[in-house]
């Protein structure tokens, strides 16, 4: 697995992300359902776990500073199992690179493969198709993350530790690239052993969560 590290959003990401509209976005409870813009981050099934973008119709984890499987620390080797999709670079497991909650992960490994499946196997917001965001996908919704609290901010991604973020493998010209993206914009990096954060995602090509939206109004893109 082939890593590129972009450490701004130059050239065509930064393109991008000017040309995409500010959407509204709607609060997911862990249960699934929508929520009022007001309600809390929590682990209970009527709390606030994950963020849908009414746009496009994605579904983002919300991270969590509780020391769980979803905490705002943890880091993780890039890892791909599947030929079809990993570009002939699998990249990397073992147990002992990165930090995370391994009592959760297949063969106690912090890798981004075992992470999507723990979150895919707990159910997250309903769904249990989780995944790595693209670059593209992770560059538009960048500017509602923030490491602030709940309840401090009015972004929608709080708890977004500063530091680069795992995207999925991309075909970039004959090659495959998974790369790490640096959330929040402007926010300082943090280096490691090769392992890094993640944000799953889920949908998107127009899925939408079920229910009329409460949409919330995004931050400023000043």
């Amino acid at each position: 697995m082939i890593v590129a590290a972009l450490s701004g959003f130059g050239g065509d990401v930064a393109a991008q992300q000017e040309s995409v509209a500010s959407p509204a976005y709607s609060k997911i409870a862990n249960s699934g359902d929508e929520l009022p813009a007001a309600s809390p981050l929590g682990k209970d099934e009527k709390d606030w776990a994950c963020l849908l973008d009414n746009r496009t119709g994605l579904v983002w984890e919300v991270k969590t500073a509780d020391g769980g499987l979803r905490d705002h620390r943890w880091t993780y080797t890039p890892f791909d199992s599947n030929a079809a999709s990993n570009g002939g670079f699998p990249g990397y497991k073992d147990k002992t690179s990165g930090d995370c909650l391994r009592a959760s992960m297949a063969e106690s490994s912090c890798n981004t493969e075992a992470y999507i499946h723990a979150v895919r196997d707990s159910g997250l917001c309903g769904h249990d198709d989780w995944r790595l965001p693209t670059v593209s996908e992770l560059v538009a919704v960048s500017k509602q993350a923030t490491e602030a609290t709940p309840g401090t901010t009015s972004q929608l991604l709080p708890n977004t530790l500063p530091g680069w973020y795992w995207t999925g493998v991309e075909r970039i010209g004959i090659s495959q690239f998974s790369r790490v993206i640096l959330l929040p914009p402007g926010g300082q990096p943090r280096f490691y052993d090769g392992s890094y954060l993640v944000i799953a995602v889920r949908g998107g090509n127009g899925s939408q969560a079920s229910g009329s939206p409460q949409g919330l109004d995004p931050v400023s893109s000043d």
